[in-house]
Order: C-alpha cells, then structure tokens, then sequence
C-alpha cells in the first residue's frame, strides 16, 4: 500500500508540472517581449554626481561601464546613465553586480537601465544557510522540512497561482492545494504513521473553519478581493480569463493560516503520542485534557506571534496612512485596515480552535489504534 501511495504521490507533482506547461495565461497587461532583465557587473564608476538625502539616502546619476553576463549581449561592455532618486537608490561601485533593464524596441537602439542590485547569489546563499541550520537543529528530519517546503511551494507556484488566474473555482483549487501540501508535509516528515493522520485531518477541518469565518467576515463587513488595495491590477485579468477575484480574500487567508494551524496541530498531536506511549491505558478523555492543557500555553505565544506578523508586514502602510492624518473613523473602515485585521483575526481563530481540535482528533485515534484498520493500513 505504501508504494502505492509513494507512485500515486509521484505522479501527482509530474502531473502539477504538465498541467502548469500547458497552461495557457492569455494576454498580460503588459507587452514585455522587446524588454529583458539580465546579469551584469559594474566594471568601473566613470563619473558620478551625488548628495546624500536624510543623512543615509544617496540620490543623483552616475555613469557606469559595466559588462552584461548573460543573454544574447553576454560579454559586452557598455556606458550606461544610473539616476539614483528616493524610491530607487542603486548606488554602484566597482565590481557590483546588477541587474540591467534592456530595452529594445523595434528599429530603435536598445535603451540601458539599471534595475536593481543582483541578489540572486546572497539569496541563494541566506537558502543555503538556512537548510544548514534545520540540518544542525533537526537533522533528518530537518532536510525532510526543508523538502516538504519546497514541495508546497512548488504546488502552490505551478498548480494554485495559474489555476486561480485562469479562473478556475478558487475555493476547490485552495481545498485541493492544502489537502496535498498537508499529505506531502506529512508523509515525507512523519511517514505513514498515525501522528501524519491526525495533521491530515486536523488541517482540512481548519479549512472548512477558514471557509466558514470568511463568508461570514465578507458577508458582515463586506470584505471580497475586489476591495483588497492591490487588486486594482487585476480588474484587466478578470475581463480575460475569468479569474474569481472576489474569492482571493478566502485564498489568502487560507494560505496564511495554513503554516500556523499546521504547527499548533503538530505541537499537540505529538506532545500527546508520546503521552499516550508512555501511559497506554490512558483513556480518550484524560488525553484530551492534557492536549487542552498542552495547547494553553502555545495559544498564549501563537496568538502574539500572528498578530504582531500582520502588524509587522503593514508597519510601512500605517506609518504612511499617519502622515495624511487619516481619522478614526476613516482608518477603521478603510479597505486596507479592514483587510488586515480580518486576516489576523480569522487566522489567529482558526489557531485557537485547533488546539480542540487536534486534542479531541488525536485522542481519538490513538485510542482506536488497536481497534481498527489504521495500524494494518499504515505497516503495509
């Protein structure tokens, strides 16, 4: 039975591929076919004009010779004009690595740009240390975290994001999208065991609880994703493909969830197993008790952690709606504020909530084990 499913699993991620080659994203809001972003490095600052602007800010132009390093120009050198102004201030120095935006429209010579600095390497590098420290905290079994992430990245990258943009039913692609990245999580991290069942079914009932409380929180506060700050962009997509705009506000909200609901139901569940394995005549009820007791003390540390996440990656927003001098009344129903705070309320609920959850689930069947079909399913 267990190859069976490692085949089936297999097949599923080749499939995730195919589907994402053949998917067809129609026409995109912008022509972008005569306009490449590659590589380049800075091979010397010819001339340079600059101030500096709030004491840390450099502003001004610089003229550059720098040599691209790939694409169909790789190894040529060219003189190119940086202006440095406050929203996009790349200062370059001798042997900066860049990114450089050609544009090359038809019959005219190709305009130079720089775009950004070239991150590509110290992000590969912060990955890198990253699997380093979950491999000397967790060892295997932080590897098997890492590629659990990577799998559920890679189903949301190439399976959720194009289906939901070429209008397929959001809510079914998000259920469809958690169920896999939960089974994947939990067999590559727990294997067939029982611990990897109760997440499973732990997770696809926080699913239906972030269903229920964001119908409930669009049809009260009148929250869709046609109000979502950032989705003004994607009106022009809508008339296109068909795209479900005004379910975006479930998805994200389920997306966001999903990590935190995952960590509390496996907090629980394996506290619990071990409980149970160490005390084997303890009953459903006593195990449930101590799941609760358990979960008290994450509740307490989940809940300030969620909510100072979403504060944390709005700090620039409210700073900025401070200096209009935006009023009570106008920030408590602006879209943005409202957005934000049902996102933080719903998600840090649905953490709560598994906490019973995961409990009651897992002294079920670490009850039934030796009562039913589950240990003959899970050894086979």
């Amino acid at each position: 039975m267990k190859k069976l499913i490692n085949t089936v699993l297999v097949i599923i991620l080749i499939a995730i591929y195919i589907f994402y080659r053949k998917v067809d994203f129609g026409e995109v809001r912008w022509d972008n076919k005569n306009v490449h972003y590659v590589k380049a490095k800075v091979l010397e600052v010819l001339e340079e004009d600059l101030s500096k602007k709030y004491n840390y800010l450099n502003v001004g132009s610089q003229k550059l010779k720098v040599k691209i390093l790939e694409g169909k120009e790789a190894g040529e050198e060219k003189i190119i004009d940086n202006t440095l102004f406050n929203t996009s201030s790349i200062l370059a120095k001798k042997g900066t690595r860049i990114i450089l935006l050609i544009d090359s429209p038809e019959g005219v010579e190709p305009y130079y740009t720089v775009y950004n600095y070239d991150r590509s390497i110290a992000i590969a590098i912060y990955i890198g240390l990253f699997i380093l420290l979950l491999y000397a905290v967790g060892k295997k079994n932080g590897l098997k975290s890492a590629l659990a992430l990577i799998i559920s990245i890679y189903i949301i990258a190439l399976y959720m994001l194009p289906s939901i943009y070429i209008g397929r039913p959001i809510i079914l692609v998000t259920l469809v999208t958690i169920l896999l990245a939960s089974i994947y999580s939990a067999v590559i991290i727990f294997g067939y065991s029982l611990i990897g069942l109760v997440n499973i079914i732990s997770i696809f009932i926080s699913f239906i609880i972030v269903a229920v409380l964001s119908y409930l929180v669009s049809i009260t506060a009148h929250l869709t994703g046609f109000v979502d700050p950032n989705a003004e962009g994607l009106f022009y997509i809508v008339e296109k493909t068909g795209m479900q705009l005004q379910y975006l506000f479930f998805a994200g909200i389920t997306i966001s969830t999903y990590g935190a609901a995952k960590d509390v139901s496996v907090s629980i569940s394996s506290a619990l197993l071990e409980i149970k394995t160490l005390n084997k005549n303890m009953g459903s009820k006593d195990l449930f008790k101590s799941g609760m007791n358990i979960g008290k003390d994450i509740i307490a540390t989940m809940v300030d952690t969620l909510i100072f996440a979403f504060i944390g990656s709005s700090l620039t927003t409210v700073l900025s709606l401070m200096s209009y001098g935006v009023q009570f009344n106008q920030l408590i129903s602006s879209n943005f504020f409202s957005m934000e705070l049902a996102n933080g309320l719903i998600a840090t609920s649905v953490v709560v909530m598994m906490v019973p959850i995961s409990a009651y689930i897992s002294s079920l069947v670490y009850n039934i084990e030796d009562k039913s079909m589950i240990r003959k399913f899970l050894t086979k």
